[in-house]
């Protein structure tokens, strides 16, 4: 039988498990991450470390680029603009005490750190979402660039990162997707974002780091090049196609997704959702997807009455799969 931290480390890297993992359940997540400021700390507004400055907003409850002020105008001028952080001047030993890493029971814990704001997220802070839109199709050449000083400074974080927090795992964020389809077409995601990302996940597999790859919106188009370049685990939106993304992915790559988040949340401000829809719906989703061993749903913290039932219905499944 495995430990929790076994059975976590497993599910995320695609091994045997015993059953889904509970929320929590075996790990440890360094998030928010506050000594380093890929964004501001505390979860507020204020300067990241490449000098951007984020706003807080309240009904997101998280921080937001601003977008009155952005330090990039042209890609083909980023070379001489934008200033990557200097990961050796910085107080790692500091980083550790405010996020708590000594006290982390890493017998019993898997240690998972985010590392937010990919390549594509970076680019749009820096330039505001039109104008890193427009960059990628009129100066791929120059957007390339950039992104390939990304990939150096990445991986020159996650070294750091292993050095200094050891994680097991990483949940590495970069949102590609609109509600409806990538925000850049295949051919352009292909060309530019997959095989430097693959370059990425070599490197934190190289130091024997799990992979995560946080990506929001509709990503059908890709899953099999997502599963191609390494990702272990797939965190995404329920509106996928998740029981196609399980098939065509053959067992390589776990999936963890959200569970009909935006769908529950329409039907009960519509004062249309029942108790027994949200039972049925996520039943049927977690028996059919559970028994494939590589998906498990994203479930944060309960704070609506249907989330509850959620988690109480993945409780029960969780246990009835075999």
């Amino acid at each position: 039988m495995l430990t929790l931290k076994e059975n976590i480390r497993n599910m995320y890297c695609h091994g045997s498990i015993d059953k889904m993992p509970a929320p929590g359940e075996g790990e440890y997540a360094v998030y928010p991450v506050n000594g380093f400021l890929e964004r501001p700390a505390n979860n507020e507004g204020g300067l990241d470390w490449f000098g951007c400055n984020w706003e807080y907003i309240e009904i997101a409850g998280a921080p937001a680029p601003d977008i009155h002020n952005h330090i990039l105008q042209d890609i083909c001028e980023w070379e001489k603009i934008v200033m990557f952080p200097d990961l050796d001047a910085w107080d790692w030993e500091k980083a550790k005490e405010i996020d708590n890493v000594a006290h982390i029971d890493r017998e019993n814990h898997l240690v998972n750190v985010i590392v937010c704001n990919g390549m594509f997220e970076r680019l749009h802070v820096l330039m505001g979402f039109e104008n890193a839109l427009c960059a990628l199709i009129e100066e791929p050449e120059a957007v390339g660039k950039f992104f390939d000083a990304m990939v150096e400074y990445k991986t020159a974080l996650i070294r750091k990162l292993k050095e200094h927090y050891n994680p097991d795992v990483i949940t590495f964020h970069d949102d590609w997707g609109t509600q409806k389809a990538l925000f850049i077409s295949p051919k352009l995601w292909r060309e530019l974002i997959k095989p430097r990302m693959k370059k990425i996940i070599d490197f934190a597999h190289s130091c024997n780091i799990g992979f995560i790859m946080h990506s929001c919106g509709k990503l059908d188009e890709i899953i099999e090049d997502i599963c191609e370049i390494g990702v272990d685990t797939l965190q995404c939106m329920d509106i996928n196609d998740l029981a196609r993304a399980l098939e065509k992915t053959e067992g390589k790559m776990s999936i963890q997704a959200s569970v009909h988040t935006q769908d529950f949340e329409a039907r009960n401000e519509a004062g249309i959702l029942t108790p027994e829809i949200v039972r049925e719906t996520v039943h049927k989703e977690f028996m059919e997807l559970g028994k494939s061993g590589r998906y498990f749903p994203f479930l944060p913290p309960v704070s609506k009455w249907y989330e509850e039932i959620v988690l109480e219905e993945y409780l029960k499944c969780r246990e009835l799969i075999k």
